[in-house]
């Protein structure tokens, strides 16, 4: 029951996964609370877990096939992420989506991202300036979770290139606090028809050519546009339910 929500954060992973820090383990070699972790995050990505919803530890990890133990691992990792709250009782509560928290998340993204973007064009190597030209003109994929890691390689061979550790760790962390608002989108565009890569494209040809102020400017411009979709998808269903 595990293995089908943990697959798509494992499947067609790029080969320099270790390069750019996004190295996915063989599904088969990771541990249970990873897999209980990947599952359990999937059903909250896909409104299977609803937000706001309650649900009994007890409940869930009898769902999952598991011990209350790696669960509790499990939920401690979604709750640092923003995913979840922990309250009396051993209640789960998914955490709402709300424009506050888009807003607060993406007005940071927007600065970092542009920063990342701009010492990635003066820093990254000829190795890196090629996986990210590549990654950038990868087909969209059907499957809404798959394309959100493929967004994710995208971003983090990026962010992996500017040669900040500090800066990395920050965009890490706030790439796991979106995940849930940056689905909402990829599962609309999914809908509407064929995803453009336009974007990614032009923002990996500014890194190659070596044109910070572009390349920070494609990608803030970038950021902005995907806060304003996802608001205005929010916004005509005051009640969201990603899994409708």
């Amino acid at each position: 029951m595990i293995r089908s929500g943990a697959q798509y954060a494992t499947e067609d992973a790029p080969d320099e996964g270790a390069s750019i820090g996004v190295e996915r383990p063989a599904l088969q070699t990771i541990t249970k609370a990873e897999a209980v972790y990947l599952e359990t995050r999937a059903r909250i990505l896909t409104g299977a877990l609803s937000p706001g919803l309650q649900v009994n530890q007890e409940a869930l990890s009898a769902s999952l096939g598991v011990s209350i133990t790696p669960l509790r691992e499990a939920l401690r990792r979604l709750e640092m992420e923003g995913f979840a709250r922990l309250e009396a009782h051993r209640t789960v509560v998914i955490a709402p989506l709300t424009g506050r928290e888009l807003d607060e998340l993406y007005v940071i993204r927007i600065e970092l991202d542009a920063l990342a973007a701009g010492l990635a064009a003066a820093k990254a190597s000829a190795t890196q300036v090629l996986l990210i030209g590549e990654l950038a003109r990868r087909k969209a994929v059907k499957d809404p979770l798959a394309q959100l890691e493929r967004n994710r390689w995208f971003h983090r061979a990026i962010y992996a290139s500017c040669q900040n550790a500090a800066l990395i760790a920050y965009l890490d962390q706030l790439w796991d606090r979106t995940d849930r608002y940056r689905f909402i989108l990829v599962k609309q565009e999914l809908l509407d028809g064929p995803v453009s890569t336009q974007e990614h494209i032009d923002i990996a040809d500014a890194v190659a050519a070596r044109d910070a102020e572009r390349a920070a400017l494609l990608t803030r411009n970038h950021i902005a546009r995907s806060r304003t979709s996802i608001a205005k998808i929010i916004d005509a269903q005051p009640v969201w339910d990603p899994a409708s």
